[in-house]
């Protein structure tokens, strides 16, 4: 709680005025599976209390990503392959860099990703140290009060 504590009083520091907080680009990924069912699914039922049936373990799906800061959007990114570091660090590199540029934000925006596994490999890390020096938001990151190994 401390550290999250630390965390929480730096970014409002980093980010003190209405001004600042524009540049924060807000990311996340979703799955979207082919099945209506949720993955989690119970059945019960009084006549038959023996009923069982068998789902498909991970169906196919599509991972999405999309961002926003308070005056773009950017997305929706659909991966080809599951979302890990090599993917996650090509779709930073190849598509979403060209996306900064074409709207002039290349230097000034802050990233702000959630702590999905892909998020925190050190290769991804790189990858964001030398595109967001400084200057991105996640488990890891140069705002954390104490980086993670």
């Amino acid at each position: 709680m401390n550290r999250r504590y630390e965390s929480c009083r730096a970014l409002l520091d980093t980010f003190s005025n209405a001004v600042s907080r524009t540049k924060v680009l807000f990311s996340d990924e979703y799955a979207i599976y082919r099945s209506a069912r949720d993955r989690n699914v119970v059945f019960w039922s009084k006549e038959n209390p023996s009923f069982t049936q068998e789902l498909e373990h991970n169906p196919p799906h599509v991972m999405i990503w999309a961002g926003m800061t308070s005056d773009y959007l950017f997305g929706s990114y659909f991966f080809d392959e599951p979302v890990n570091a090599a993917s996650y660090s090509a779709m930073l590199e190849t598509w979403f860099m060209s996306q900064l540029r074409d709207r002039g934000l290349l230097d000034d925006v802050w990233l702000q990703h959630d702590g999905a596994p892909a998020h925190f490999v050190l290769s991804v890390s790189n990858v964001l140290n030398e595109r967001f020096p400084g200057r991105w938001i996640g488990r890891g990151s140069p705002t954390s009060p104490t980086p993670l190994p």
